[in-house]
C-alpha cells in the first residue's frame, strides 16, 4: 500500500504523542497499517519542535515506517495530503478557562462546548478553522477531514457550508457510554446493538438489544448505578432515553451551576498538566533543529542515554491527559477509511432527511457505516426519542444554523437570534448579556 499522508491541525498539542501511540497500536495485523507521513501543523515553531521530537523518537525504526514532520506553514503542510485531523484549540486553555467561568455570572453553567461557553468557543474557532479548511479545499480537495475541535457540530456545520464539504466530526463520548451500558447489563459490547440519536454532546441511547433479547429494560432498571450521567434516574426511566453526561447541562442547569461555583475549572487543571508535559519535553528536546517551512532534520535522542527513561516519564504524563479519543475512534476510523474495513461507528454527519423533523443540513450524531467511500448514516429509531427531547435537538439545530451564519457574516443581530434559540438561554436579557461578554466591539 502506498504511503498515506495525515496532516494534524493543532499538531503542537501536548496530547499529540498519544495520537502517535495510537497509530503505533493500530489494530489488526502489521500490514494493515500503511506507511504514514504525519505532518504536525501549528503556530508556535518552538512548541511544534518539542512535540515533534518526542513523536520522532517514538516511531524510530518502526515498520511500516511513520515519518513525523512539522511546519508552521499551512500550505506546505497541507499540500495534497490524504487526511486532515483537526484538533485546533483556538485561544488555548486560557480561553477555555473563560468559557468555563464567565457564564456563571449570567446564571448559567459554564462549559466549553455547550451554552454560552460553547458560543464563545465557536465565535473564535469557526473563522480560524474555516480559513485552514479553505486551504485544504484548494490544495487537497479530496482530503477527508476528521474533526475533533469543539464545539464539534457547529464547527462542522460552518465548515461544510463555507469551507470544505468532506468532513466528519468524531467524539468518544457515545463510545464511552455504549461501553458503560454493556458493563451495566453484563454483556460484551461487541454483542450489543445500540440505537443512538442526537447531536454532538446532546444525544441518547434509545434502544439496546443482542441476538437473544431486548436489553433496554434491564439497563433502565440499573440506571441508578450510572449517577455520573448527572440526569435524574427517574426521568431517564420515564423518557426511556439514556443520555450522554453533557445532557445534564440542558436538563439540570441550576444544579450544575451550583456544583461549579467555587471550584477550579477543568481548563486550569489541564494548564498545569500542559506545563508539566512541556517541562518534560524541554529535557528531551535536545539538539532539534526546526525549519519553519519544513521539518526538523535530526534525531535529538539518538545519543541520549536517558532517552528511554525520559520517554517513559512522558508517556505517564500524557496518560494523565486521558486523550482516549485517538485510540477509541480516530485510528479505528482511519483504518476503516484507508483499508475499507467497513465498520459501524457513531459519528457526526449531515442529516440529509434521515431524521425527518430536523433540517436536512443539521449535523447529527448517529451510527454510521464507515468504509473507503466515507460515512453512511444508518437508519435510527428516531420515533423512540420523546417529543420533549426532540424539541431540545430542534432548538439546538436552529441555534447552530443561526450561529454559524452570524459568525461567518459578522452579524450581531443574527447572533442574538441564535442565542435566543439556544435551549439553555431562557431570556432576551441573558442572550444580550452573553453577547456583551463575548462579541467583539468591532465585529468578529
Amino acid at each position: 500500500m502506498a504511503q498515506i499522508s495525515l496532516a494534524v491541525l493543532g499538531g503542537s498539542s501536548v496530547a499529540t504523542p498519544a495520537l502517535v501511540q495510537a497509530l503505533l497500536d493500530w489494530d489488526g495485523h502489521a500490514h494493515d497499517r500503511p506507511a504514514l507521513r504525519v505532518i504536525l501543523l501549528g503556530r508556535s515553531a518552538r512548541k511544534l519542535a518539542q512535540v515533534q521530537a518526542i513523536c520522532q523518537r517514538m516511531v524510530q525504526g518502526v515498520q511500516p515506517a511513520i515519518s513525523i514532520e512539522a511546519t508552521t506553514d499551512l500550505r506546505t503542510g497541507l499540500w495534497r495530503v490524504d487526511y486532515v485531523l483537526n484538533q485546533m484549540r483556538v485561544g488555548g486553555l486560557e480561553a477555555r478557562a473563560r468559557d468555563e467561568t464567565f457564564p456563571q455570572a449570567l446564571g448559567l453553567p459554564g462549559e466549553e462546548t455547550v451554552g454560552p461557553g460553547g458560543f464563545a468557543n465557536a465565535l473564535r474557532t469557526v473563522p480560524v478553522v474555516n480559513a485552514a479548511l479553505r486551504i485544504v479545499s484548494e490544495i487537497a480537495p479530496n482530503a477527508v477531514v476528521l474533526n475533533l475541535t469543539n464545539p464539534a457540530s457547529i464547527v462542522q456545520y460552518a465548515a461544510t457550508r463555507y469551507a470544505h464539504s468532506n468532513i466528519i466530526s468524531l467524539c468518544d463520548s457515545p463510545i464511552t457510554l455504549g461501553n458503560e451500558l454493556a458493563k451495566l447489563v453484563e454483556k460484551p459490547r461487541s454483542t450489543i446493538d445500540i440505537g443512538y440519536l442526537g447531536m454532538n454532546h446532546l444525544g441518547w441511547v434509545v434502544s439496546m438489544c443482542d441476538v437473544e433479547q431486548d436489553l433496554m429494560d434491564l439497563a433502565l432498571e440499573r440506571i441508578d448505578r450510572m449517577a455520573h450521567l448527572g440526569v435524574d434516574a427517574a426521568y431517564i426511566r420515564a423518557s426511556r432515553a439514556i443520555p450522554l453526561p453533557y445532557v445534564r447541562y440542558y436538563l439540570h442547569p441550576e444544579r450544575i451551576l451550583t456544583q461549579q461555583q467555587g471550584k477550579t475549572p477543568r481548563a486550569c487543571q489541564l494548564q498545569a498538566l500542559e506545563q508539566e508535559l512541556l517541562s518534560q519535553y524541554e529535557h528531551i528536546d535536545v539538539g532539534t533543529r526546526f525549519i519553519a517551512s519544513g521539518t526538523s532534520v535530526s534525531d535529538p535522542l539518538a545519543s541520549d542515554p536517558f532517552a528511554s527513561e525520559s520517554l517513559t516519564s512522558v508517556s505517564k504524563a500524557v496518560a494523565k491527559r486521558g486523550a482516549v479519543w485517538y485510540s477509541a475512534i480516530v485510528v479505528p476510523i482511519l483504518d476503516a477509511l484507508i483499508n475499507d474495513h467497513a465498520s459501524t461507528w457513531i459519528v457526526n454527519v449531515a442529516n440529509h432527511n434521515l431524521i425527518p423533523w430536523l433540517p436536512s443540513d443539521t449535523v447529527i450524531e448517529v451510527p454510521c457505516m464507515i468504509d473507503s467511500r466515507g460515512a453512511h448514516a444508518l437508519p435510527v429509531p428516531e420515533f423512540l426519542l420523546p417529543l420533549e427531547l426532540r424539541t431540545l435537538l430542534y432548538a439546538l439545530a436552529l441555534y447552530e444554523e443561526l450561529a454559524a451564519r452570524a459568525i461567518v457574516e459578522q452579524n450581531r443581530d443574527l447572533a442574538l437570534r441564535a442565542l435566543i434559540a439556544h435551549p439553555m438561554v431562557r431570556t432576551v436579557e441573558q442572550a444580550q448579556a452573553v453577547l456583551q461578554a463575548v462579541w467583539p466591539a468591532g465585529g468578529v
